[in-house]
Parts: structure tokens; sequence; C-alpha cells
């Protein structure tokens, strides 16, 4: 029976859970914590095969891509102020007025370039070396639903999805990128 397995199949899995990083590789990176059911990266894409009379099927070359969204999805256990803030976009953290409480408050405005994370990482590990493979998106906010549930013999975890975005001053260049060790 046909197969793809080969000898180095199992040196090249990624293992295990994963973490996610905030400003991966930049001044103030930061782990966000555990996961449960790890995390997620994924690449939606808007492809348009381009209709061309009296061609009765695709075209090699004939396709173009319309939109890219590349996010993070993360279900995380720890419930931190840093956390909530980074899932309620455009929010911020007060620990000064009452030094026993972070306070978290948002105004109605939408973020502005500021409050965008320089990116966000998912760092898995190869079986074979240990090496890290990174998937990074680029110019980072949350989007989605902020929603904690509480039940009787379970723990909450928090599900936030991050978003790329485009950079205004680079069009033509996606806001993601994968980092995968070279093979030997």
């Amino acid at each position: 029976m046909p197969s793809g397995v080969s000898t180095n199949t199992v040196k090249r899995m990624i293992i295990d859970a994963g973490a996610v990083y905030a400003d991966y590789g930049e001044t103030g990176e930061r782990i966000l914590g555990a996961t449960r059911e790890g995390a997620s990266f994924v690449i939606e894409q808007d492809v348009r095969e381009i209709p061309i009379d009296g061609v009765r099927g695709a075209l090699k070359g004939g396709r173009r891509i319309i939109a890219e969204h590349a996010r993070i999805v993360a279900n995380l256990l720890e419930m931190t102020a840093e956390n909530f803030s980074l899932a309620l976009v455009g929010s911020t953290v007060d620990s000064t007025t009452d030094p026993t409480l972070s306070v978290i408050t948002r105004n109605n405005d939408f973020p502005d370039e500021t409050q965008y994370l320089t990116n966000v990482a998912l760092v898995g590990r190869r079986r074979d070396t240990g090496q890290d493979v990174i998937f990074i998106i680029k110019n980072v906010i949350s989007e989605g639903n902020f929603e904690i549930e509480t039940t009787d013999d379970d723990e909450s975890s928090l599900e936030v999805t991050f978003a790329s975005h485009f950079d205004p001053g680079d069009l033509d260049t996606s806001p993601w990128e994968i980092r995968i060790p070279a093979e030997v």
C-alpha cells in the first residue's frame, strides 16, 4: 500500500502544545502563559480564479489572492490583567488607584496604532532537533468576544483570537511569517 512515510517522518513532526508570545523577539516580549487545547495558527485566503473566455477550466497562473487574514487562536488559562487587556482591544490597566487591584477599563474609541502589538508568535518544537518552529503574525490586536465561564469541577479559560494587519506603508508584504529550521 502506498504511503508518504519515510525514515524522516517522525523526526519532522512538531510536538506538544507550544507557547504563545506577545512581541516575540522585541523589548517587552512576554509569554502569555499556559493554554488549554493548544493554540492554532491560521491563514485564511480568498483566491480568485480569473475567468477567461475560451478557457474551459483553471489556467496556470490565472489565480490571484484577493484577501488574506492570519490569526493565532489560544485558550489562555492564566487570568492576568495583562491578558485581559490584550483580549479587550483598546482597554487600559490601572494599578495606581488601589495598589491591591488592577482595574481594566476602555473607552469606545477604536485603538490607535500604539495599541497594536508588534507581533504574536506561536512557538512549537521539532521532534528531531528540539529546534523551534515559529509562526508569527504582525501588527496585532485581538478580535472577537471576551467570555469567561465558570463551572463546577473545571477551570476557566479565555479564548483569544489575535489578528494580523497589513502595514499601511507596505501593502505588498503579508503580515505573517513562518520560521522553520533548515534541513541539513
